[in-house]
């Protein structure tokens, strides 16, 4: 990242440990008040809302969506990433300044050699020889593609296959917590995870119970009779497509007996899969917003159940956070979270962290990217010692009032 808010030179934040390139399933971001941690955090959110936003949700007569900072606004900011989606690694870039997109780029890198599926440099497109334009439509998009947009979210829009996967990684993966939430939006989530499984609670309320708080149990209203049937038939059709990708990830023969009967294969399931989910979020939310949420929370030795708005901030703070960790650990995210001990005790939020540094607990992949500055997240151990499986990161404010980032 490079030019976002106090981020004013080109940063680099490793998720592995030395030279890696195994990642780490948790990273820490530590340092002071002031010195650019949120930066960090919200230059992931940045780089995810333009991919998913700046074809529909940028204004098309304006100039692209940035924060430079304040001492370089002419500088172009610029945003690289490098990821494995559908079992591929890619490295994907843009670069903005004030009028529009500089340059644009997706590769992808499989068995370590690089393949270019598209290079932009202002209204000039390359489309790289091993994806042919006619045969994946990447060509027919090229005209459409404003000055102030990217590729990828035209792409993402229009379903052009060859750009589908960092897409979808962007939409689907990437996952990033940061800024106020408001009760409302903080009951809408902890009410749809708890809504999908009887697991999910019984899974929830020990985390719940071991944080102190005084919460006994969790009461969520039912489906609203107009949507129980397509939620609890979305909800059979994402168990059992979930337990066939997992059947395909753990065994080769019962993905080529899959594709063989059926024609399908494990990658498809994977895109099914998400389709699924996002298909029951948008009907969840509809459900919601005609009835309300219907959440309550009870309290040892107190009658009367508690709305969300009358719990304490540490207990908001904690429900804010356990439905997206906890789906991050179930379909292996990568999630980013600002100010994770917010509000709460060191204790409860290392219980946090060490669900993803856990095999037991976290065996899809999930990673946690998190900022702090209470050192005794880090001092108790998470990345100071190669069985935590984590790396640390200290940002720290120059002089010059630019952040840097430096790997402990």
């Amino acid at each position: 990242m490079t030019n976002h808010r106090s981020l004013a030179q080109r940063q680099e934040l490793r998720l592995y440990r030395g030279s890696g390139p195994v990642a780490v399933p948790v990273t820490a971001i530590h340092g002071g008040a002031a010195a650019g941690k949120t930066s960090v955090i919200d230059a992931l959110a940045q780089m995810r809302d333009a991919v998913l936003h700046s074809v529909t949700g940028w204004d098309p007569y304006a100039g692209p969506v940035r924060a430079p900072h304040l001492g370089f606004p002419d500088r172009p900011t610029e945003f690289v990433a490098g990821f494995v989606a559908e079992g591929v690694p890619y490295t994907y870039g843009f670069q903005l300044d004030n009028a529009g997109v500089i340059a644009e780029w997706l590769h992808t890198q499989p068995r370590s050699r690089k393949r270019i599926v598209f290079e932009r440099a202002g209204e000039q497109i390359k489309i790289g020889p091993m994806f042919e334009a006619a045969r994946y439509g990447i060509a027919a998009l090229v005209p459409l593609v404003r000055p102030n947009a990217l590729l990828l979210s035209l792409a993402g829009q229009m379903y052009a296959e060859a750009l589908v996967p960092a897409y979808r990684w962007f939409a689907a993966v990437l996952q990033v917590e940061h800024g106020a939430r408001d009760t409302a939006e903080v009951a809408h989530r902890l009410g749809s995870h708890l809504s999908r499984a009887p697991e999910n609670a019984a899974r929830l309320l020990p985390l719940l119970h071991a944080a102190g708080l005084g919460i006994s149990d969790v009461l969520i209203a039912d489906n609203d009779p107009l949507y129980a049937d397509y939620l609890r038939e979305l909800d059979g059709d994402i168990a059992e497509t979930a337990k066939q990708v997992e059947l395909c990830a753990s065994s080769p023969g019962h993905a080529d007996a899959l594709l063989q009967t059926n024609g399908v294969t494990a990658v498809m399931l994977q895109r099914e899969l998400g389709n699924l989910r996002a298909a029951r979020e948008a009907l969840y939310a509809r459900m919601v917003a005609r009835r309300g949420v219907g959440l309550h929370l009870v309290h040892a030795g107190v009658d009367a159940p508690f709305e969300i708005t009358d719990e304490s901030a540490a207990t908001v703070s904690l429900l804010r956070l356990l439905p997206p960790m906890l789906d991050a650990l179930d379909e292996g995210l990568v999630l980013a979270v600002d100010d994770i001990g917010a509000r709460l005790p060191a204790e409860q939020t290392d219980r946090l962290i060490r669900l993803f540094q856990s095999p037991e607990t976290n065996s899809f992949g999930a990673q946690l990217i998190f900022t702090t500055d209470d050192r005794a997240l880090i001092d108790r151990g998470n990345g100071r010692s190669q069985r935590t499986r984590s790396a640390v990161w200290q940002v720290r404010r120059t002089e010059r009032g630019v952040s840097e980032l430096v790997a402990r």
